[in-house]
């Protein structure tokens, strides 16, 4: 055998070495990103049930606003009922002030019956108590 032969021998073990070692490192290149992709999978199943508790959450929410929405509609319409009543109540009261301001009391008002000075107040009055 020849020098020259015995070199490109030489050459041809030292390549092959070479394709051996890129070849090892990119069997663990490949590993590593398959073991990456099992961490992705984990990854995306994780987030996938967030998402699914966030939407139940989120349903639970909707029904919770909607019965607290109704709860208050009726507490507002007993409250404006109620304003409504002592707004009357109140004028009412300012009326006869200044009708008792404004009169002269005769001599013989103390004859005069009740039910005749206030006149259909009282009527009224019951009929808001009746509407309560």
């Amino acid at each position: 055998m020849s020098y020259a032969s015995l070199a490109f021998e030489g050459l041809v073990c030292v390549l092959l070495l070479a394709a051996a070692v890129m070849c090892w490192r990119v069997d663990r290149r490949l590993r590593a990103l398959r073991d990456g992709q099992d961490g992705l999978k984990d990854t995306i199943s994780a987030l996938n049930d967030a998402v699914d508790r966030a939407r139940a959450s989120l349903a639970a929410l909707d029904r919770a606003s909607k019965e607290q929405g109704a709860a208050l509609r009726s507490d507002v319409d007993a409250a404006r009922r109620l304003a409504d009543e002592l707004r009357f109540l109140t004028d009412e009261g300012e009326a006869r002030a200044v009708r008792a301001s404004n009169r002269r009391r005769p001599v013989d008002a103390q004859s005069e019956p009740e039910t005749a000075r206030t006149g259909g107040a009282s009527a009224r009055l019951d009929a808001l108590k009746a509407l309560r």
